[in-house]
């Protein structure tokens, strides 16, 4: 595969994860607001009481957000799969080279500072 068609399937794998993502959270939000609707409703027709709603919603809310955390865990591994095939480094591995370049940098610099013993230039 040429790297300008691995990258256009990166870039599309990379949208498709995060229009899933998305897609999730919209899910979850409408979810949440119908439920509190409903609850309403509910209230207002004297099956549920203003009590028992709110232990609803609050279970609910805590379901979505546990939901919303594996959403995430679940994007997260499969943006991290995307760029192990792709070939991208990630950051750690780029803080990783930085770290490296730097530590050459300073060996070159060490080892090409002129030593003090020999202030004359070598006889030619």
């Amino acid at each position: 595969m040429s790297d300008d068609k691995k990258t256009d399937a990166t870039t599309d794998s990379a949208n498709i994860v995060e229009k899933a993502f998305l897609l999730g959270i919209g899910v979850l939000e409408m979810t949440k607001e119908k439920t509190q609707e409903f609850a309403g409703e509910l209230i207002e027709k004297g099956k549920l009481s203003t009590g028992d709603a709110k232990k609803v919603a609050d279970k609910f809310t805590e379901l979505a957000d546990e939901q919303q955390k594996t959403l995430r865990k679940t994007v997260a591994t499969e943006t991290d799969k995307v760029l192990k095939t792709s070939g991208v480094a990630t950051k750690a591995e780029m803080d990783e080279l930085k770290a490296q370049i730097a530590e050459l940098k300073e060996m070159l610099t060490a080892t090409h500072k002129p030593s003090r013993s020999s202030s004359k230039p070598a006889a030619e």
